[in-house]
């Protein structure tokens, strides 16, 4: 099961971002639509607001971990608790695809970024 790939502004264009490499990361396209022009969101275990992930400056393998076989993200920082609520990255379409890419051996990854 294949994904749609787009390119996401990590600093939305509205907010200023940049057509620029280092603005510029792939994202799966209805997660970027939950996304929209959010850079913050509220961690649903505090419910303090936080900036989103920053793949561009953080490492995930310090904000996130791999549960269910991986095929479901567990954030480990109110970042990544806050980002998988925002984007919804536990859905069901997205958990069924990742269990299609560990029947072919391909997820989860032998390292993180």
């Amino acid at each position: 099961m294949g994904v749609r790939l787009i390119l996401d502004h990590l600093m939305p264009r509205v907010r200023g971002g940049i057509e620029d490499e280092e603005n510029l990361w792939p994202s799966y396209q209805p997660c970027n639509g939950f996304k929209q022009a959010r850079v913050a969101a509220r961690d649903p275990i505090s419910g303090t607001m936080v900036p989103l992930f920053n793949p561009r400056r953080e490492r995930w393998a310090e904000h996130f971990a791999w549960v269910d076989g991986g095929r479901r993200i567990v954030g480990l920082t109110a970042t990544v608790r806050a980002t998988e609520a925002a984007l919804q990255l536990n859905r069901a379409e997205l958990m069924e695809a990742r269990s299609f890419w560990i029947d072919a051996g391909w997820h989860p990854p032998a390292t993180n970024v």
